[in-house]
């Protein structure tokens, strides 16, 4: 079921995900690690660690399920969450539940391990900066995250915690060969120079459609991301090409602005800061189609042409105190 964030008129479409018990209370075995082996390289996160991390990145990371070996004939009817073993909300029930051990297993995932890290360190960074001030007294770390924000306004989630905005862009690209009669392996070759071109071309609203038209989609969503915590001229924190695929993928992420405290938050950031929200563990999706020519490809003389389709996630994430 695709579910439309913000009314009919979105500028983007939300994908419905399953929802899964609260999670707030990890409990006893919480700090528990897990050792990821992302094509040859290998992580170590605690499970709050993990649970702090977009459902993309977590479906991506787990596409068939978390339950180790030996798990799947111990449950019962009656049980806990006898759900499809593929949705993020099996995977956050594992994670969340003490009574399955998951450190004695490694976990293997096509995910780009340079894009993992480029997240793992921002996000560190973010639960750094924020104060350790009247922490909960059920707490026994202090620098525990949060799983569940409490429900309310901006302001009130936002209480001890920040938001941090997650924008994913998949770049398929096709490539028009540029003379009739060319052999295949020189095909390739022109295809991965084009890809090499696109990722030089790393801004992040430069493949938006340009408008003079107000009020236009990607305006409306411009005007949402630079206002939430983006720069017009920001660039892709991480942007690299898929092993053996035409596909490029890049990655941007900002602390929320309007997690700063104070009397002085106006309320049109407040506003975006609101809808924002909204994308907390509800990642959305827009695509679209667009011709290119590129310049200075190596090997090609004059101009390449190039179809592009670009799908964006957006999501939201948000850390803290518990």
């Amino acid at each position: 079921m695709m579910a439309s964030a913000g009314g009919e008129a979105s500028i983007i479409t939300q994908v419905s995900q399953g929802v899964g018990p609260p999670l707030n209370t990890l409990g006893v075995g919480s700090d528990e690690n897990i050792t990821l082996d992302l094509r040859g390289t290998r992580f170590t996160l605690s499970r709050d660690e993990l649970l702090t991390l977009p459902e993309f990145v977590l479906l991506s990371l787990f596409p068939n399920g978390l339950l180790p070996d030996g798990h799947m004939n111990s449950y019962h009817e009656g049980d806990i969450y006898p759900v499809d073993v593929r949705s993020v909300a099996w995977t956050r029930a594992v994670l969340g539940n003490p009574n399955i051990h998951l450190s004695d297993n490694l976990f293997y995932a096509q995910y780009d391990p340079a894009s993992l890290q480029y997240m793992l360190e921002f996000f560190r960074n973010v639960a750094q900066s924020i104060p350790s001030s009247s922490p909960s007294p059920t707490s026994s770390d202090p620098n525990a995250v949060s799983v569940e924000p409490v429900p309310g306004s901006a302001r009130d989630m936002l209480q001890d915690r920040a938001g941090i905005i997650v924008l994913r862009e998949d770049l398929d690209f096709y490539v028009i060969p540029p003379r009739r009669e060319i052999e295949q392996p020189e095909m390739i070759e022109v295809k991965r120079a084009a890809g090499r071109a696109l990722l030089k071309q790393d801004g992040i609203f430069s493949g938006l459609r340009k408008s003079e038209e107000a009020g236009t989609t990607e305006q409306h969503l411009i005007e949402m991301l630079t206002a939430g915590g983006f720069n017009h001229d920001d660039r892709w924190g991480h942007r690299a090409g898929e092993p053996n695929k035409a596909v490029v993928c890049s990655l941007a992420l900002a602390r929320l602005r309007t997690d700063i405290k104070g009397h002085d938050m106006n309320s049109h950031a407040m506003g975006m800061a609101q809808k924002l929200l909204l994308f907390w563990r509800k990642p959305a999706r827009r695509c679209w189609w667009e011709g290119v020519e590129l310049l200075d490809v190596e090997g090609v003389e004059g101009k390449l042409k190039v179809w592009i389709r670009r799908v964006w996630t957006l999501e939201m994430s948000v850390i803290g105190l518990r």
